[in-house]
């Protein structure tokens, strides 16, 4: 038998197909409102278990949160300082608010309402949003601006003064007087808003608010900080360093005038200089060193040691400083001693020759620092005002044989007080004191000096007195001390 089907079994199996796939679409669409609805409801209203800033704002309205935030700011109060200013602002000074609308609505975005299906199925979040703050910009502007009139007038009458320099950051800048003629507007309001979006009781301008936009101030400041890139430079005597010039010395010389123009002030780079060069001015200066033997002495006075050219020195220094960089500045000299002089100002090496006057001896020491030579002596008479001069001299070239002393004409008699034949004559002072031999003299040393000295030269016996004529030489260091 041939099958076959009716048309009202064709209708029905047709409806049927089409209800298979309407369905799902039906479904599927409510899915979608649904879906909707909820990014539609969590973009205006917090999610479940969402916290703000650790506040629970759990199906909260955004606009709620967003006027609470708004008037968050309502009793702020701030102390404004540094740069020239020092302002105490409130709120209501300058309609001071959070930018409630802003903070709700990133705050709502870091929910991710598109997803509020995973979000919700995920639990608790915690949600973190800087504040943005709103107030009149004009209205702080007139607040500051009276601080700003004040500075143009401290520094007008600062002058040159208005470059100053900052030990501390080690250059130099705008006074601290003079900087609010300087503020930098959009700066100012950018650390503010930073504060007060932090409720901070205390808001300090610094550095960075400051914008330099007067060309002559700004070259002022680059002039004279051109001058700090020598520090480091120094004073050297035979290479070695005698003094080292640092930023703050530099900065101590610096001169800026009333018309910003910048140099160095050659009488205080000079005060400098003579300050760290005295120790070196050894000639006729008090000096101390230990003998050989371990007897300490000091002794003033004498031509011989080093005598500086201060005034050569500032001026090389000046040169020096001028040109921005490190140098070393040889320190130039008049005069100068065997060697640099140490801690108690010696200058002379172990080579000399020591005149004791206490001990009425004399003493020749080598190279080596070993007494090759010595003798008692007899100085200057100190009763009548003879002694034996003091201090660090030197043999020099009146050095010479059988010569004839001559004496002053103390006692106005017309006559020289004597006339003595000396065979071996070590001058030290001019050609007027010296050693030399005394064949008149029975004895030498202990107290004879006190009554019956010399004119003021050192005698010797014969002998010992041709022994150092032969051993000394013109330009060995000769030590007179007590």
């Amino acid at each position: 038998m041939a099958s076959h089907m009716t048309v009202n079994e064709n209708k029905s199996k047709g409806k049927g197909r089409r209800l298979a796939w309407i369905i799902p679409l039906v479904v599927l669409g409510v899915a979608l409102l649904a879906y909707l609805g909820g990014v539609a409801f969590f973009n205006f209203y917090f999610m479940p278990g969402t916290t703000l800033d650790g506040q629970d704002v759990s199906l909260r309205s955004a606009r709620e949160v967003a006027e609470e935030k708004s008037q968050a700011l309502a009793s702020y109060q701030t102390h404004v300082s540094g740069a020239g200013v020092d302002l105490t602002l409130t709120a209501a000074d300058i309609n001071l608010s959070y930018d409630g609308d802003t903070y709700a609505r990133e705050a709502v975005d870091q929910t991710e309402p598109w997803a509020w299906p995973v979000q919700l199925a995920s639990g608790t979040r915690d949600v973190n949003v800087e504040s943005g703050v709103l107030f009149d910009q004009q209205a702080l502007l007139a607040l500051i601006n009276p601080f700003v009139d004040q500075a143009a007038q401290a520094a007008g009458e600062l002058g040159g003064k208005v470059v100053a320099y900052d030990a501390e950051q080690g250059s130099f800048t705008l006074d601290p007087s003079a900087t609010a003629q300087y503020l930098d507007s959009d700066a100012v309001i950018e650390t503010l808003s930073q504060g007060f979006a932090a409720q901070e009781p205390e808001i300090v301008l610094g550095s960075d608010v400051i914008a330099v936009e007067k060309d002559d101030v700004h070259a002022a400041i680059d002039a004279a900080n051109a001058y700090l890139g020598a520090a480091g430079s120094t004073l050297t005597l035979d290479g070695e360093t005698a003094a080292e010039v640092t930023k703050d010395d530099i900065a101590g010389w610096v001169s800026v005038s009333d018309d910003l123009s910048v140099s160095l002030d050659s009488d205080a780079v000079s005060s400098w200089v003579s300050s760290h060069v005295k120790n070196l001015n050894t000639k006729g200066s008090e000096r101390t060193f230990e003998r050989p033997d371990g007897k300490k002495v000091k002794v003033s006075g004498g031509n011989y040691g080093w005598k500086v050219s201060a005034g050569d020195a500032a001026d090389a220094l000046v040169q020096a400083v001028s040109g921005g960089t490190p140098q070393a500045v040889e320190i130039p000299f008049e005069e100068r001693g065997e060697v640099v002089p140490d801690s108690g100002g010696r200058d002379w090496g172990n080579r000399y020759i020591d005149i004791d006057l206490s001990e009425q001896h004399v003493r020749l020491y080598d190279e080596n620092g070993k007494v090759i030579w010595e003798s008692d002596c007899v100085s200057g008479n100190a009763s009548d005002g003879h002694d034996t001069p003091t201090g660090v001299y030197a043999v020099n070239s009146y050095k010479a044989r059988n010569q004839t002393l001559i004496g002053f004409d103390e006692d106005k008699d017309g006559e020289p007080d004597y006339e003595s034949h000396v065979s071996y004559w070590i001058p030290f002072v001019d050609n007027v004191i010296a050693l030399h031999d005394a064949n008149w003299r029975g004895s030498f040393g202990g107290n004879i000096y006190k009554w019956g000295g010399s004119h003021g030269c050192v005698n010797l016996p014969v002998k010992k007195a041709a022994e150092i004529y032969e051993l000394s030489k013109v330009g060995d260091v000769v030590v007179v001390h007590y």
